[in-house]
């Protein structure tokens, strides 16, 4: 600890991909044991299976799509970003899983209603809500079945959810030890050795340092000169094992003056995550000598979308809800662990770098013990 979005999923009602590209007779009702393939053409690339139990032969495992050339499907899964997918997968596993039996298309009301009162009552947001249903309004418009999200009872009832979570905050915090399971997870998620060191140290400092996304990686072109930079990040101790990390904040959210903060990191010896050994690491595989301090291995700075569709993906790995832990969740994340800790509310305030009561509602101890 420390010392001192591309496209989107679109939402209910939105246009999408719909009868255009299917022809009329592919209206027909989808059969359970077809549900799981037909989730695969439209969610997957080429790179694996269904994780929905299906039948492995059926005469109509293709489903609607059987007659779009592997091409057509190929154009029809990059509609959807790799996030939008991954978002509207974990969707559509998550109604199979409070469903508990299998289910066709199209689906019934009833279980629409009641997936909307099933996650009511797990606290989702009004907006996390939304999305999930937006997940199941994609697929029967992809193969032009009737829509009973589109029925006067979901419309009022997803109305009824934003009025009684108006302000829900959807964030969840990550904690130490789901710190643990994304970096874990990032050895699947992320192919490339390169970038997965480079995500692992950069999760692990803006954890560790309580640090907002947007301060160590772009949003824009234009951010790149106000985000950390290789010069404001240097090792302490020994040169082949640092003791210590420190890095200069000159710009961040909170400031009043043009004085930068500099934060110390020292080194955690009994950790097998340990944020300076990663950074170290980080810095002896990429060997820029300028500009944004996290780049990728072809000199270009990081973007704030890169992270966050990476971190959703090692999100869903980890058999967690992506649309519930963000990029803001490390700082979330980092308080709630400060406060699990004892520290006090003025030293966490202080670590955190918060001039006003924001802080409370970043600690989540509730959800931390979750």
């Amino acid at each position: 600890m420390v010392n001192s979005v591309e496209d989107t999923a679109p939402v209910v009602g939105e246009a999408t991909p719909a009868a255009a590209t299917i022809p009329a007779s592919a209206a027909a009702t989808i059969p359970a044991s077809a549900l799981g393939t037909l989730l695969d053409n439209v969610f997957t690339e080429s790179q694996g299976g269904s994780t929905i139990s299906r039948p492995t032969t059926n005469c109509h495992s293709r489903a609607s799509i059987a007659d779009l050339s592997s091409t057509t499907q190929t154009i029809l899964v990059a509609a959807l970003s790799p996030s939008a997918r991954l978002s509207y997968r974990r969707s559509w596993e998550l109604f199979l899983t409070f469903r508990n039996n299998p289910v066709s298309l199209p689906l019934s009301t009833i279980d629409i209603c009641n997936f909307i009162g099933f996650l009511f009552e797990k606290q989702y947001s009004s907006s996390s809500i939304a999305s999930h249903v937006s997940a199941l309004s994609y697929i029967h418009k992809i193969v032009n079945a009737p829509d009973p999200t589109q029925t006067f009872i979901v419309r009022k009832l997803l109305k009824g959810c934003h009025k009684l979570l108006p302000s829900q905050d959807a964030r969840l915090p990550i904690t130490l030890s789901i710190m643990h399971k994304i970096l874990s997870a990032l050895v699947f998620t992320v192919p490339n050795a390169s970038n997965r060191v480079l995500l692992q140290s950069l999760f692990l400092l803006c954890f560790n340092a309580f640090l907002r996304l947007g301060e160590v990686v772009t949003k824009k072109v234009s951010d790149k000169d106000r985000i950390l930079q290789v010069q404001d990040i240097t090792f302490m101790g020994d040169k082949n094992n640092p003791s210590a990390v420190q890095l200069v904040l000159r710009y961040h959210k909170s400031q009043k003056k043009n004085d930068p903060i500099i934060i110390s990191i020292e080194t955690n010896p009994v950790s097998n995550f340990c944020p300076v050994q990663y950074l170290y690491r980080y810095r002896s595989h990429f060997q820029h000598v300028s500009g944004p301090f996290f780049q990728l291995i072809n000199g270009s700075p990081v973007t704030y979308s890169y992270v966050s569709s990476e971190l959703s993906k090692a999100i869903a790995f980890a058999g967690l809800d992506p649309n519930r832990y963000k990029g803001h969740s490390f700082r979330i994340g980092a308080a709630t662990h400060a406060a699990q800790l004892g520290y006090s509310e003025s030293f966490i305030q202080h670590l955190g770098r918060w001039n006003s009561n924001a802080l409370h509602r970043y600690i989540r101890i509730q959800s931390f013990q979750l």
